[in-house]
């Protein structure tokens, strides 16, 4: 399929493809021609979209032809011919469609993560803001804030003619701190819709040998890692994608954690702890007859005897004072699996089970015993970490959004937090340690001021205020065509 977008060219076009568009049709099956020589290239379905309800929002056409490299050549030739006619980029159909208004920047983004959407829950969630649930959002946050700005312009310019309101900047106020309360529970969604978007780094963590490489085997359901008896075979991070339960997880296999002198495998374990400290969550695998064995002892406490094989292995530090762990751990963003149970006999099993009351997985991925109950823990926790929100109240999917929301949010506090002048680079006229600037006569014009900047920041997200720099970098990932 060929799209082409015409600007005055709709003659050209009919004499390339012999129809007539007076008026316009639909659809027509046409034979397309060269308009040089008159020759016939190729017998095709002819789509006519007028502006402005085509896509772009300008007249666009798109010819269906046949697939053949000679026959795409031809009419590539063809329409090379015709004067300002020049090959499209990537993303300058949407880019198009950007410029004349019929998508905003949030929307732009969804169309990209929509074609590149891997999983369900991916689709829907770039659906979901294709279709504008984060353009509407941040339109009204941004109409609002406008709207406060214009009222105190007009308390400003008018209040000594008592021409205006009375209680003009108290409402002002009551609107602001509910759009703070509503920017913070935006903001405190904990990257759900960003994981979503970009996949869930999970590391799967151990000593060597307990089983890591055949746990991502069997997750990813081939053999993605060589699986061998020698410990130490995984030297370096080896990393996939998979789609668990229509959330997509990026899985790292890495080296078995434990003191070593071969500095090859050294740094693998370098490598496995950095990918631990970036891991949202993790599988820690232990073996069960070393579980069963502590088990055994009369003061067993499973929290402890977990606790203490994290610091073993280095994926926990503790000094005299304090202990550091990645977020994954403070925040019980991972699974224990309790791997080769098989190697044990049945009263043992029954033991390790009542000692660990479901706190961890008990399992064999020799036998499968006990995978497919791990398998649906571990789809259940992905699913905690993602989120793709409601059309009423999605959730953010990109950086890019959580830098200019959160300056956004840091502006309009210091519009409502008192102490104001602490902040401020220049000075601003005395006023009490109470007050936040809505509360001063002399300071409203400060706070009008501020609020544009907010209203600014929420521009820069939608596009209403964008720069080319960022233009070109979002609109790069799209295909040519599109």
């Amino acid at each position: 399929m060929l799209r082409t977008a015409v600007r005055g060219a709709v003659r050209q076009q009919s004499a390339l493809l012999a129809l007539h568009w007076e008026r316009p049709s639909r659809c027509a099956a046409s034979t397309v021609f060269a308009l040089s020589s008159g020759e016939a290239l190729d017998r095709g379905l002819v789509l006519w979209f007028p502006g402005p309800h085509s896509f772009t929002g300008e007249d666009s056409c798109e010819l269906h032809i046949h697939g053949g490299p000679a026959v795409i050549a031809a009419v590539l030739a063809a329409l090379g011919t015709l004067p300002g006619y020049v090959p499209a980029q990537p993303g300058d159909f949407t880019k198009r469609a950007f410029y004349q208004g019929k998508l905003d920047l949030t929307s732009v983004e969804g169309l990209g993560d929509l074609i590149h959407a891997e999983t369900e829950a991916q689709r829907k969630q770039a659906l979901q803001q294709m279709e504008g649930a984060l353009a509407h959002l941040y339109t009204r946050w941004r109409q609002s804030l406008l709207q406060c700005r214009a009222s105190l312009e007009a308390y400003i310019d008018f209040s000594e003619d008592e021409n205006i309101e009375e209680g003009v900047v108290e409402e002002v106020m009551v609107k602001l701190q509910q759009l703070v309360q509503d920017l913070q529970h935006h903001l405190a969604d904990s990257r759900r819709g960003e994981r979503l978007r970009s996949g869930l780094q999970l590391a799967i963590l151990g000593q060597p040998n307990v089983g890591k490489s055949s746990l991502l085997n069997a997750l990813t359901q081939r053999p993605t890692a060589i699986v061998s008896p020698i410990p130490g075979t995984t030297r370096d991070v080896v990393q996939t994608v998979v789609d668990l339960g229509g959330y997509p997880v990026v899985l790292s296999d890495t080296a078995g954690l434990r003191n070593t002198e071969d500095p090859v495998e050294s740094e693998g374990v370098c490598r496995a702890l950095a990918r631990a400290n970036k891991a949202d969550l993790a599988i820690v695998v232990l073996e069960a007859p070393e579980v069963l064995s502590a088990i055994k002892n009369e003061t067993f406490k499973w929290h402890e005897y977990l606790r203490s094989h994290l610091i073993s292995l280095e994926i926990m530090k503790k000094d005299e004072t304090s202990e550091q762990s990645p977020e994954w751990i403070e925040n019980q963003y991972f699974l224990t699996v309790i791997n080769k149970i098989d190697l044990i006999e049945e009263e043992n099993k029954i033991l390790i089970q009542n000692a660990l009351e479901n706190s961890c997985s008990v399992m064999s991925l020799k036998t499968q015993e006990g995978f497919h109950t791990f398998l649906e823990k571990l789809t259940v926790l992905c699913g905690s970490l993602c989120d793709m929100g409601t059309a009423e109240n999605p959730t953010l999917t990109a950086a890019r959004h959580r830098t200019h929301i959160s300056s956004c949010l840091e502006t309009l506090n210091l519009v409502l937090q008192p102490n104001y002048q602490e902040h401020m680079d220049h000075v601003v006229p005395e006023m009490q340690e109470d007050h936040n600037l809505l509360q001063s006569e002399d300071t409203v014009v400060v706070a009008a001021h501020l609020l544009q900047r907010a209203a600014t920041s929420l521009g820069y997200v939608t596009g209403h205020i964008t720069s080319e720099d960022v233009l070109d970098h979002i609109f790069s990932a799209f295909c040519i065509g599109k």
